[in-house]
């Protein structure tokens, strides 16, 4: 008996955390097909002996009192009906007891196929919610319709769907009528970590029946109605410390942090107050930011120390700084994630995205770095630092600057405390590697991107967590932000150079010179490009032997969130 139990808890344990869920023996029967049936029960014919009775001349009512004769007044006895009569009568209180029968089950049978409905409609309007949670507060792209299908088939709903970015398009089925229910779930796609970690605890309830779909429809409204865990002045706070403390990243000395953390609360106010209010400059933020940081970078870039052999600031590190939060290295590794696992429709939209993005930003740079050009004939063109930090405080700052990330993204103090051993150890790697070995990012990035993935998801194994909040700061760490931004730098240095020689020295042909810097602009431009999605491959392959090594024979339930 007790091996017996034995075998039976760890067959309950393999149930419990395995990740497939088949398909449902029966799927309940859509919309149209319930009414349907309703339809057909309501509209069947009464008792034909009722019908024939009633119809019959000459019969009247059972109720009724048979006249008596005329006579002198004595009782006269009653009159006996004819036994046909009698016996008619006899059926037609039978058939009254059968059609008050047949109204009662009627009468089930409709509250029945009315509740029916009212579940369908009630899961359907989960799944509609659910959807639109697990796309508005982050989850990995590349397995929206994973979620979703498990949910489906866990609720007995037939449903399919289709993911686009910004969107998902649920067809629900009825296999009845042959049939089907087109819903398109829209919305803005950010990252809350906080009630990402709230929607998978929803999801993970629900998936494993623990608590009903009435109950995660209040918890997913709660959800998405409630408010932010950090308001928006708070977040522009941390985002200029972020800027401050990612700057020795890009080779920042000391004097060039408050540069950068001005720079950045500059940024930070554009894009969580002035954006968010007027829908007109949402679509222009990204340049104007470039422009802004670029021109202010230029700007303190060209300030001389007092021996007038250095520059007092860094061009590269405090643009680089301010700018690092918005550059599209997480839109590179979601298109990435998803051209790896086959969504060739989403992933090449977001990959195209993401350079197009790219293009943006190389644009605004390029027009701030020429406008403070003009100005100043003096301007500095160097896209390097003098003078940086010791290199083995980066172990300092690359985790100070994931926890402001985390913070802005809305993590929870208890995912802080998990996301900080994961972005050191992610980090370290890549530090060390980078350090030892030159010239090779790609394999650093694989190489850290494999640690992060590999602590994050036994973080997941052994205490259920969600992966994906603790991992992806300290991927925001290595993704080729820095790449991009300083490609992006180099090539408006250069743009501005030119331009400011030509407009100077008009009279002089400038032919040659011009294609050459144009050719060695345009060069470095989609060697930025480039390199962005080559470390975004890297770190991506690095997350996919990292799941492998942890769950060598498929995903665990609890851990689809990565």
């Amino acid at each position: 008996d007790d091996s017996r139990d034995n075998s039976l808890a760890d067959d309950m344990d393999l149930i419990e955390s395995t990740d497939y869920v088949p398909p449902p023996k029966h799927v309940r029967g859509g919309v149209l097909s319930s009414l349907l049936e309703l339809y057909k029960n309501e509209h069947r014919g009464m008792s034909s002996t009722t019908l024939n009775y009633m119809s019959s001349p000459g019969i009247s009512s059972p109720n009724s009192v048979a006249p008596s004769a005329p006579g002198s007044g004595a009782s006269t006895p009653p009159i006996m009906r004819p036994l046909s009569e009698r016996r008619q009568i006899r059926n037609l209180h039978k058939d009254e007891r059968r059609d008050s029968e047949r109204f009662k089950k009627k009468k089930k049978f409709r509250r029945r196929i009315t509740v029916h409905i009212a579940e369908l409609l009630n899961r359907q309007q989960f799944i509609i919610k659910m959807c639109k949670a697990l796309m508005q507060f982050g989850a990995p792209t590349h397995r929206l319709e994973e979620y979703l299908v498990k949910t489906a088939r866990v609720l007995e709903v037939d449903a399919q769907f289709l993911y686009m970015p910004g969107c998902m398009i649920i067809s629900f089925g009825d296999m009845s009528t042959h049939t089907s229910e087109m819903r398109l779930v829209r919305c803005a796609e950010t990252l809350d970590l906080g009630k990402l970690l709230d929607a998978h605890g929803v999801y993970k309830h629900v998936v494993r029946d623990q608590i009903s779909v009435d109950e995660a429809s209040e918890k997913l409204d709660e959800l998405l109605t409630s408010k932010d865990l950090y308001n928006q002045y708070i977040c522009v706070l941390i985002y200029a410390i972020a800027s401050a403390v990612v700057s020795p990243l890009f080779g920042a000395y000391w004097l060039d942090m408050p540069i950068a953390f001005i720079l950045g609360l500059v940024v930070g106010t554009l894009r969580h107050i002035v954006a968010p209010r007027h829908s007109s400059y949402r679509h222009v933020f990204e340049v104007s930011s470039a422009i802004i940081s670029s021109f202010l970078g230029r700007a303190f870039g060209t300030i001389n120390s007092s021996d007038q052999r250095v520059p007092l600031f860094c061009f590269s590190s405090i643009t680089q700084g301010s700018l690092a939060l918005i550059l599209p290295g997480y839109i590179i590794l979601a298109g990435a994630l998803e051209l790896q696992t086959k969504n060739l429709v989403s992933g090449s939209v977001r990959m195209f995205y993401a350079i197009i993005y790219t293009m943006f930003l190389t644009f605004g740079i390029t027009i701030g770095s020429i406008v403070f050009g003009w100005m100043d004939s003096n301007a500095t063109s160097n896209t390097t630092c003098a003078r940086s930090i010791n290199v083995w405080y980066k172990f300092l700052f690359a985790p100070l600057f994931a926890v402001c990330l985390s913070i802005i993204n809305q993590a929870k103090f208890r995912q802080l405390l998990i996301i900080l051993p994961v972005t050191m150890g992610g980090y370290a790697v890549y530090f060390l590697f980078n350090y030892y070995f030159s010239n090779a990012s790609m394999v650093a990035s694989a190489l850290s991107a494999f640690t992060i993935g590999l602590l994050g998801n036994l973080y997941n194994r052994v205490t259920r967590g969600l992966a994906i909040a603790v991992m992806l700061p300290a991927i925001f760490v290595i993704v080729p932000s820095g790449l991009a931004s300083q490609g992006s730098l180099v090539y408006g240095v250069l743009v501005a150079d030119s331009t400011r020689t030509r407009t100077l020295i008009s009279a002089v042909p400038t032919s040659t010179s011009s294609t050459t810097a144009s050719s060695s602009a345009t060069s470095l431009l989609g060697s930025a490009n480039g390199g962005m999605v080559e470390i975004a491959i890297a770190i991506t392959v690095g997350l996919f032997v990292a799941s492998l090594v942890v769950y060598p024979f498929g995903r665990k339930r609890g851990g689809l969130f990565t």
